[in-house]
């Protein structure tokens, strides 16, 4: 029953900040438009788990006292937190002529499509496509193939900034989707 409990409070907290940061954080037309790329939902079933047994842990300290079973619940809860909190913050908004990207401890910047001065691909372990776009500012924004909404970003980008940048993707040899190379290859 604690643990219905528990679980049902643990995921109420979680929606609620969700909704509450929304509304306070994500007032822009990039974030009304209804495209992101999000990251995996296992990152907030992780949290939501973590959270869970943090609080489990915590709440058998009521019935007897142990340092340890203390110093290991509060480390699981605010493992859980932080998971909640990485999930709860990144993303990326974009509608037809840019993109806000938004991570945990930094400020949210807003880019045109063409401040996409290129791109670099990586495999990671298990198969999945790293994908580094470098911007005219010399920051880097990171993603992966396991996000959700990935390939329709970066289609949008492609071709938002063959349009912005006025060229065509015939002239591109660089270009080709099917081989997730939608901007030009970071050179060395």
């Amino acid at each position: 029953m604690y643990l219905i409990i528990v679980a049902a409070i643990t995921f109420a907290v979680l929606f609620g900040l969700d909704k509450l940061l929304g509304k306070i954080f994500r007032g822009k037309v990039q974030h009304k438009s209804g495209l992101s790329v999000k990251l995996p939902k296992r990152y907030a079933i992780t949290a939501l788990l973590l959270c869970l047994l943090g609080v489990l842990v915590l709440m058998q300290l009521f019935n007897k006292f142990d340092r340890l079973m203390l110093f290991c619940g509060i480390v699981v809860l605010l493992m859980g937190i932080g998971f909640g909190a990485y999930y709860l913050s990144f993303g990326i908004y974009y509608d037809d002529d840019s993109f806000i990207y938004s991570t945990l401890g930094k400020r949210s910047v807003t880019y045109r499509y063409a401040d996409i001065d290129a791109q670099q691909l990586f495999v990671a372990t298990g198969g999945s496509i790293l994908v580094d776009l470098f911007m005219h500012d010399g920051s880097c924004v990171g993603l992966q193939s396991t996000m959700q909404g990935i390939y329709p970003f970066l289609d949008k980008a492609c071709h938002a900034r063959f349009r912005q940048l006025g060229i065509n993707s015939a002239e591109c040899e660089w270009f080709d989707a099917s081989q997730s190379r939608w901007f030009p290859t970071k050179e060395g």
